[in-house]
């Protein structure tokens, strides 16, 4: 019984990709203070590079995946403003309770770009800062 099970589980994830149902969804706003200076940033994970991408003031640069089965999903980002860059991971399990559900079985994650930093949370209007630029 516990072999067939153990086969089973290893059908399930080859099929799934180690997928689990849930989505997640990253966003990355510009919230600089203007177009001046212009930010620019690239993104991916082991498996998927999203590109260099130039968001203006206000723009909502975002995308989805959904994370494997045993929580080894990164996605990470370089961001550059001008002489000052930055580079960290935008999205981890370990990063994950800073985000919310909603129930549709979606997770949103927030990161917000500013002069002084980059903030994260469930939502624009409840973020707290997680790292500085270089």
């Amino acid at each position: 019984m516990t072999k067939n099970f153990f086969i089973l589980l290893i059908i399930f994830l080859y099929i799934t990709n180690g997928k689990v149902d849930s989505r997640i969804e990253v966003h990355v706003v510009d919230a600089l203070p203007n177009n001046d200076i212009p930010l620019s940033l690239h993104c991916a994970s082991k498996d998927d590079d999203l590109g260099y991408h130039y968001p203006k003031v206000g723009d909502d640069f975002h995308f989805h995946f959904y994370p494997k089965l045993f929580g080894h999903t990164l996605f990470f980002c370089h961001f550059w403003w001008g002489k000052k860059d930055a580079a960290f991971d935008v999205y981890t399990y370990e990063l994950s309770p800073n985000c919310s559900w909603d129930d549709r079985s979606i997770s949103y994650c927030y990161w917000k770009v500013q002069e002084d930093g980059f903030y994260m949370g469930p939502s624009l209007n409840e973020v707290k800062k997680m790292h500085d630029w270089n």
